[in-house]
């Protein structure tokens, strides 16, 4: 009953997602397919494909307790977060994880946010966007937190990125927007420049829903909640890149509507026919390619290289590093994969290290290294007084 529980919890959470539409673009030229076949499968580990895992603990003080993490962005002086229970501002630490200040606060003045939405960053002009939903605008700060100015969007964006002087906006109900379409491309002044999926004044078709932006240093790589193909946003453009082909694994387009309009639990469908939702996020760093998708059987995610052209599904992987097990990645900077864990996740994985030791895949000398490395970085792991880590996984070139 638990099992089922957990999964009903998780699968909620992973599958309420976008609206999908599976006759898009699946055979358009330049697009390149992703063939997911091999669904045996197996741990992997970070070596084989990472070179090295770094270890930043975000400093807990009475400014900055978090909680649940929606974002994490990072610069190259810094580290900004988005805590889901904070709607008003950025949470901002130097590189080193030490606590800076808070950017942005709620509230109704011409600075504050009525309700932050999403961020994103000007690295080159030292700028970040704060989306306030309600009131269809962005606001600019400085990364020392000095306010210069909101733009009007008059579009209510539940999601966006920013890159080269332009606002790429996503929101599926946009029936109060201008224009009437998913995704919006709008310069700093507000402008339309580009739109795209067009969407119908049908009451039963409205859904507000998530959709995947994965900002690269030149483009953004784009896709819909529950779909299976990948584009890239670049020069207020959209163009086709990947068609992820789950085979005979992946979910009927009947199936992905009745989740979408709340016909049937996602997690019946899954039970029931165990086939593959489509994507849930997208990474590529240094011609790597990290999918992840979502099922109760087929693992969740799946390394392919463009180079050699091999497809790897992982259940788990395993940090053969610092031998902490730190989950799924939530970004990527650069050639780093970002991921988060808990203190208590952490503890859990130094409980483990006997083990480890016993399987013969860790010495006890490392392991005692490792310790105090993580109790010197993590004096208050064993009290509340701790928040999540972030590990910087740096991908092989």
């Amino acid at each position: 009953m638990k099992k089922y529980l957990l999964l009903s919890i998780v699968f909620s959470l992973f599958l309420c997602g976008c609206t999908q539409r599976q006759n898009e673009v699946k055979n358009l030229s330049g697009m390149e397919t992703i063939p997911i076949t091999d669904f045996e499968t197996y741990n992997g580990r970070f070596s084989e494909f990472a070179e090295a895992v770094e270890m930043v603990p975000l400093e807990f003080t009475d400014e900055s307790i978090l909680g649940g993490i929606r974002k994490v962005v990072l610069s190259e002086d810094f580290i900004f977060v988005q805590d889901k229970s904070n709607r008003g501002g950025i949470y901002t630490f130097d590189r080193n994880g030490k606590f800076l200040y808070r950017i942005g606060n709620q509230g109704q003045g011409p600075e504050e946010c009525l309700a932050l939405f999403d961020f994103s960053i000007n690295e080159k002009d030292k700028l970040i966007y704060l989306l306030d939903q309600p009131r269809g605008k962005i606001l600019v700060f400085t990364f020392d937190n000095q306010f210069v100015k909101s733009i009007p969007m008059n579009y209510y964006a539940s999601l966006f990125e920013y890159q080269d002087g332009l606002f790429y906006l996503y929101t599926e109900h946009p029936l109060f927007c201008d224009p009437l379409y998913s995704l919006v491309i709008k310069d700093m002044n507000g402008e339309l420049i580009g739109k795209h999926y067009h969407i119908l004044n049908d009451a039963e078709k409205r859904h507000t829903h998530n959709c995947i932006f994965r900002k690269r240093e030149n483009d953004i790589l784009f896709a819909q909640d529950m779909n299976d193909s990948v584009f890239v946003l670049s020069d207020g453009k959209l163009s086709p890149l990947y068609y992820i082909d789950y085979k005979d694994k992946s979910m009927t387009p009947e199936d992905r509507e009745d989740i979408k309009l709340h016909v049937r639990r996602p997690i019946d469908i899954l039970l029931e026919k165990k086939t593959i939702a489509g994507i849930k996020d997208i990474f590529e760093i240094n011609d790597k390619v990290f999918i992840k998708s979502v099922n109760v059987i087929i693992p969740v995610l799946t390394i392919y290289d463009k180079v050699k052209k091999e497809v790897k599904t992982y259940q788990y992987w395993n940090d053969d590093f610092l031998f902490i097990g730190s989950g799924h990645p939530i970004g990527q900077y650069k050639d780093y994969l970002l991921l988060l864990r808990d203190a208590e996740g952490i503890q859990r994985s130094m409980d483990h290290f006997d083990n480890r030791i016993k399987e013969g895949v860790l010495t006890k000398e490392k392991a005692d290294e490792l310790r105090k490395m993580i109790e010197e970085k993590l004096p208050n792991i064993d009290t509340d007084e701790c928040n999540p880590v972030l590990f910087m996984v740096k991908v092989k070139e």
